[in-house]
């Protein structure tokens, strides 16, 4: 082998090794990014757990009350605690007509939620006949007393 041909081989291995770096940059830059994005969904999928949760000790009560309007103990506790089970959370029962009713939880929606517009909340249709206002998100549950 001549002197011209090996000096041109060692600038080429550096170069690959190069690419190699900056490819295995980029694919650890991207499994961050997923990574960041599963914890997001799974903050989201918890606080929509726990608005479901309390709507349905919110039936339960109302339930437990008897006819449309009753307000029992089990009740006035719930709608107070949700605000400490969801973040800034408010709920509220309404009369659906005849038996039926409808327990509402509205919270808070996160911040990355409401500024993404593929995040869940943005792609979620209103809550049965609730109106919720911008930036927050909400769950309803219809039930029979």
């Amino acid at each position: 082998m001549s002197r011209v041909s090996t000096r041109s081989v060692r600038g080429s291995t550096l170069l690959e090794v190069a690419i190699a770096l900056g490819i295995m940059a980029m694919c650890g830059l991207g499994l961050i990014g997923t990574q960041l994005g599963l914890a997001r969904h799974a903050q989201l999928a918890a606080t929509q757990e726990r608005a479901v949760f309390v709507a349905d000790a919110l039936a339960e009560g109302a339930r437990m009350a008897g006819g449309p309007g009753a307000s029992t103990a089990a009740t006035d506790k719930w709608k107070a605690l949700t605000a400490a089970i969801v973040p800034e959370g408010r709920a509220e029962m309404a009369g659906a007509g005849g038996d039926a009713s409808i327990a509402t939880i509205t919270w808070a929606a996160a911040q990355f939620a409401a500024a993404s517009g593929s995040a869940a909340v943005s792609r979620r249709g209103p809550c049965i006949d609730a109106t919720v206002p911008a930036g927050r998100a909400c769950v309803a549950l219809a039930f029979l007393r």
